[in-house]
């Protein structure tokens, strides 16, 4: 039964493939002091890069520049199609996202975004249990110009039937020694790169990133991601007539059973969720992973890709530890023949139970001696370099 269920759920959302995403909505415009700030304020990044509009004036860019998982809050391209929600206790999470950047985001930019369903699938999970993966793709402009593109997988299961989506682990509780461990990894913490470049030439394969610590989790850095993501955010009779228009967004809420529920609010509810309690969206996890990347690759390098991957939950009162290490160094050349130094970070995110949280593979170009890095990137890239061992 549960297999026909996941198939025809499928097939209902097959009709959209190749269309805009119904159940995304659009979010910030422009890349204002307020936007950028909402959003690094809500991923706790302390890069003056992002954060200062002097220092950025100073900096190689000229300018105070956004994250680029920014782009998250102009579109968040984690769609399930038209999967009918109302009538089936499901649940949607983000298990992938990759992006890739050609450009950086400059402030006063305008910005665009558009998320499209490319394939609705079946997948079996463990003990067979049936689940739906959505795919979609996203494009970004800058100024009018493409500038970034990805693709997002989101999978769909029974909440009741799969107990991965929230295992039932009691909220962390933390023992004084682990407190004081905690303190003293942020008192010690060391800041974001900044201004001192990291060259090409001095960076090797096996070298490691210092950890980047975070949480425990709370409420209130759940609710300023609702913020920064730039979602409309409505209540009362205006919430009701906002979600008849989301195909796809529409549930019902599995303790009240009131129909007219947001599914985007799932993982944020205290009641829907316990005893396990909320958990951060998986747009949240991957800025975190970026933030690990940027502060470790400096102000004059650039992150051209980003791909990260969502192992469980990272769930209220949790902590996230991130660690990183170079496994390859190579040079590529984009259609305008300018050359770049990359190498490709794997990056591991843990709780407070060393569970694996989150895994990402970067890849940032980096400036050397002499030769910094050109933006933006002109077409595709070529490898020139075989991989590293």
């Amino acid at each position: 039964m549960e297999h026909d269920e996941i198939e025809r759920l499928i097939q209902s959302s097959r009709r959209v493939i190749g269309c805009v995403a119904p159940d995304v909505e659009p979010g910030v415009d422009v890349a204002s002091w307020i936007n950028v700030s909402r959003f690094v304020d809500a991923s706790g990044d302390d890069n003056p890069l992002y954060l200062d509009v002097q220092y950025g004036a100073g900096s190689v860019h000229h300018t105070m520049l956004a994250p680029p998982t920014f782009v998250l809050a102009v579109r968040a391209p984690a769609s399930t199609g038209v999967l009918d929600l109302t009538e089936h206790r499901l649940t949607g999470t983000l298990s992938s996202l990759h992006l890739s950047w050609d450009d950086t985001v400059r402030l006063g930019d305008a910005l665009a975004g558009r998320v499209c369903v490319s394939d609705v699938s079946r997948r079996l999970a463990a003990a067979d249990r049936a689940r739906a993966c959505v795919r979609s793709t996203v494009e970004y402009q800058r100024n009018g110009v493409g500038f970034a593109r990805g693709w997002a997988e989101v999978e769909v299961a029974p909440l009741d039937e799969d107990p991965s989506m929230f295992p039932h682990r009691s909220i962390h509780r933390y023992e004084p020694a682990d407190v004081e461990q905690m303190v003293r990894e942020l008192d010690t913490e060391q800041p974001s790169r900044g201004a001192v470049p990291r060259f090409w030439s001095d960076v090797a394969v096996g070298d490691t990133t210092p950890t980047l610590l975070k949480g425990p989790l709370t409420l209130a850095d759940l609710e300023l991601w609702v913020f920064a993501e730039g979602r409309p955010v409505r209540a009362g009779n205006l919430h009701h007539a906002r979600l008849a228009e989301l195909k796809g967004r529409r549930t019902t809420n599995p303790v009240t059973g009131w129909p007219a529920w947001d599914r985007a609010e799932t993982s944020l509810d205290s009641a829907a969720t316990a005893p396990s309690g909320p958990s951060a969206p998986g747009g949240l996890l991957f800025t975190l992973a970026g933030q690990h990347v940027t502060h470790w690759m400096g102000d004059d390098a650039f992150l051209r890709q980003l791909s990260v991957r969502i192992i469980q939950p990272f769930r209220y009162g949790d902590a996230l530890r991130l660690t990183g290490a170079v496994i390859d160094r190579h040079t590529a050349t984009d259609e305008a023949r300018t050359r770049y130094h990359a190498i490709t970070l794997r990056v591991v995110g843990r709780n407070q139970l060393r569970e694996p949280v989150v895994e990402a593979y970067a890849v940032v170009f980096l400036p050397d001696h002499g030769k910094p890095v050109r933006l933006p990137i002109r077409g595709g890239l070529t490898c020139d370099v075989p991989l590293e061992n």
